[in-house]
């Protein structure tokens, strides 16, 4: 399941950051994300996974990285 949930978060941060492909190690911030970026790619990856918490911009500044912010969220489901 988290591999699964790790592919989706990529696939929508590769699409918002105008990518091909996002690794585990990449930061959202290194590969141009700002915060408004952050803000609309936080409400797609909650719609989109079905979180029921509410994800925040500070769950993306505190885990920037595609492994940390995909672990966030299993710790959270």
């Amino acid at each position: 399941m988290a591999n699964e949930l790790r592919d989706s978060v990529a696939a929508i941060w590769a699409r918002a950051l105008g990518v091909k492909k996002v690794a585990p190690d990449d930061n959202f911030f290194a590969l141009g994300g700002h915060s408004l970026l952050g803000v609309k790619m936080i409400a797609e990856i909650q719609a989109k996974t079905g979180m029921e918490e509410e994800l925040k911009l500070s769950d993306l500044l505190e885990f920037p990285t595609l492994a940390g912010f995909t672990a966030h969220l299993e710790s959270l489901r």
